[in-house]
């Protein structure tokens, strides 16, 4: 392995040829629930400068402090005046023909400019205002793009939920929990309600699957908002029946994940510039893609398209055949041989880690695949593959699978020799880490806001959020140093690592399997002869689409009870929780997970990452090093090596 140091990238950019189809399943989504358009004219756009003003001078949209009123009126007259300058018949027309349109939060600087040339003294605060009234008297609707940048204070929200719809905020505020709403979530769910109002029309009732979508699409796309939280307000409108029942269950991640690509989408996520090669590399895998899962197929596209022909096309420029000369194939070996990635320093450094790459040999069988498969297929179909049947630049000798998968054995036995001795050490961290957390837990749920409290031999001070509901409740706590700590967060990662090492060690179940187990997973089986009572769990078909059924055992049952203990909604049931496969791309059905928890104010599955990390929290606490004096890695598989091994 070689490592080479750089200096701090300047952006922190994903490539862009995976980018470019992330979101795809909202793309697809806005198909079958278009978002509502803006009609080219309504009543109040319509309207005069006098009419406008007279409206925004009596109730309800007169502000009941007269200087805030005063600052309202002022700016609304100011900004009518400025719009009169362009052309159109509406006040929307004349908007979008202004510059302040396309300026964001910068659209007040043409106009101050424009009334400083008239010799008047602009009033800033007063025309923010005016263009606040402008919106939530629906005068002018503006593009979300606009309000995105725009709306950064909770003046827009509260004018907009006392003037536009109280009826419908009311009505959605008695079908939430107080708590929730009252938290920063709340309040930002909230506000991406009220900016679809402002760009829609309409009221709380009136807003739709498609625009919740193309918010939460212009958010990424605009300002790479992603998060959890950001998709509370959809959740929020669909609990209370507004949506049809085909709607999709959770806008989570939607704008991140990309779906099911087609072979064309996945072959262009590389940009590969030979037109030809592009399209026998899609219609090859148009062949082959009903035999493979998506897991395989996408892994297949992105060694035929990346690994082989954009590396040959990056080292080789003008190249447009696929019978390589001898050299060239060699070098492309050469190269396929190491893999580069990129670490992040602590210092703001990258260095470039140069290691061997595992999937070589597996590589080379794909492509060496795809020569034989169109030689194969030219002699069915010779006008459409013919010209493409060329000697393949991977001789069978050069795949050897049998030494490959003894050295492969060699590493996982060494990782399990390692790792077996300190499972019981790892096994009383976890519930170590566990105590400890509902320890801290328990001592600040105890403490009032504000006071300073002591546990486990820290002294901590809770913080104090007087004007929100959530403040006794709150498990947020400095420590003496000033450092931030979120004990209810904390207790959460330290009860999933707990549930997930025990779970593990005691079924030897894959990461995957683990995390779709569901409570209809855990059954039981009557002895015919005793009539005793044997508690099953059911694994769903897997790496093996081979459903699995395995005995409960004591500990098994008690880590099984305490889950379900902990997932049980309010009328004692398992919620229903949707969830993301991240191999096949599809979203499944909402089912009684068991591994879930609430995050962003909603209730979603627990990830792989999630659990992952969990892990690695545990680990460092324990500071066990491996062989090397490294510290110790354990990746959830390795429970299954250890399972297997006793």
């Amino acid at each position: 392995m070689t490592a080479t140091t750089t200096s701090p990238p300047t952006s922190s950019k994903r490539w862009s040829g995976h980018s470019r189809f992330e979101g795809q399943a909202a793309r697809n989504m806005l198909t079958q629930f278009p978002p509502r358009t803006r009609p080219e004219t309504w009543a109040m756009t319509e309207r005069s400068r006098e009419e406008v003003i007279a409206r925004i001078s009596r109730p309800p949209l007169r502000a009941r402090v007269k200087t805030t009123h005063d600052a309202r009126r002022y700016g609304v007259c100011k900004i009518l005046e400025w719009l009169e300058t362009f052309p159109g018949t509406t006040w929307q027309e004349r908007w979008q023909a202004s510059p302040g349109n396309s300026l964001g939060f910068q659209w007040i600087e043409p106009v101050m400019a424009w009334l400083a040339e008239r010799g008047e003294k602009p009033r800033e605060e007063g025309l923010r205002s005016g263009i606040l009234c402008l919106a939530f008297a629906d005068v002018i609707r503006f593009d979300l793009e606009f309000l995105l940048r725009v709306v950064r204070t909770r003046n827009w929200r509260v004018a907009v939920v006392e003037h536009r719809d109280p009826e419908g905020f009311a009505r959605l505020e008695e079908a939430t929990d107080p708590v929730l709403l009252a938290s920063r979530m709340g309040h930002t769910a909230r506000t991406q309600l009220a900016m679809i109002m402002l760009a829609k029309g309409g009221g709380v009732g009136d807003i739709t699957v498609g625009d919740c979508i193309e918010l939460r699409h212009t958010e990424v796309a605009n300002l790479g908002r992603y998060g959890d939280s950001r998709s509370l307000f959809y959740s929020l409108l669909k609990d209370i029946g507004q949506f049809p029942p085909d709607a999709p269950t959770t806008l989570r991640a939607l704008t991140l994940y990309s779906g099911q690509l087609t072979p064309a989408q996945l072959v262009d996520r590389y940009q590969l510039e030979y037109q030809p090669v592009r399209d026998l590399i899609v219609d090859y895998l148009t062949e082959r893609q009903p035999a493979l899962d998506y897991a395989s197929f996408e892994d297949l596209a992105r060694v035929l398209a990346l690994h082989f022909w954009k590396n040959l096309e990056d080292h080789n420029p003008g190249i447009t055949s696929l019978h390589l000369d001898r050299e060239v194939a060699a070098a492309w070996k050469e190269r396929l041989r190491v893999k580069v990635t990129h670490r992040r320093m602590p210092d703001g450094t990258t260095t470039a880690v140069t290691t061997p790459r595992a999937s070589y040999a597996s590589s080379l069988g794909y492509v060496r695949a795809f020569y034989l498969d169109i030689a194969e297929w030219a002699l069915e179909d010779p006008a459409r593959w013919g010209p493409w049947a060329v000697p393949s630049p991977v001789s069978s000798n050069e795949i050897t699978y049998k030494k490959l998968n003894s050295r492969r054995k060699a590493r996982m036995d060494q990782r399990t020799r390692e790792r077996l001795p300190v499972l019981p050490a790892l096994v009383s961290a976890a519930e170590k880490r566990l105590q400890e957390a509902r320890t801290r837990l328990e001592a600040i749920r105890a403490a009032p806001g504000g006071q300073s409290f002591t546990v486990l031999g820290e002294t901590f001070t809770k913080a104090n959020r007087p004007n929100r509901l959530e403040s006794h409740g709150s498990s947020c706590a400095y420590d003496e140093s000033g450092r931030r700590h979120h004990f209810g967060q904390a207790e959460h990662r330290a009860f999933w690592a707990w549930a997930a090492i025990e779970f593990l060690r005691h079924t030897g179940v894959r990461i995957e399997e683990m995390l779709e187990t569901s409570h209809h997973s855990i059954t039981q089986y009557t002895l015919p002869t005793t009539g005793e009572l044997i508690p099953l769990l059911q694994i769903a078909p897997s790496k093996t689409d081979e459903e699995r059924l395995l005995v409960v055992s004591p500990e098994l049952a008690d880590v099984l009870s305490a889950i379900v203990s902990r997932v049980r909604g309010p009328n004692g049931a398992i919620p229903l929780i949707p969830f993301y496969d991240g191999l096949e791309k599809i979203w499944h059905p909402p089912v009684p997970l068991l591994f879930q928890w609430i995050s962003g104010g909603q209730r979603r599955a627990v990830s792989s990452n999630s659990i992952r990390k969990a892990l690695n929290e545990v680990l460092k606490a324990t500071g066990l090093t491996d062989s090397a004096g490294q510290p110790l890695e354990f990746q959830p598989h390795d429970f299954r090596r250890i399972f297997t091994t006793e």
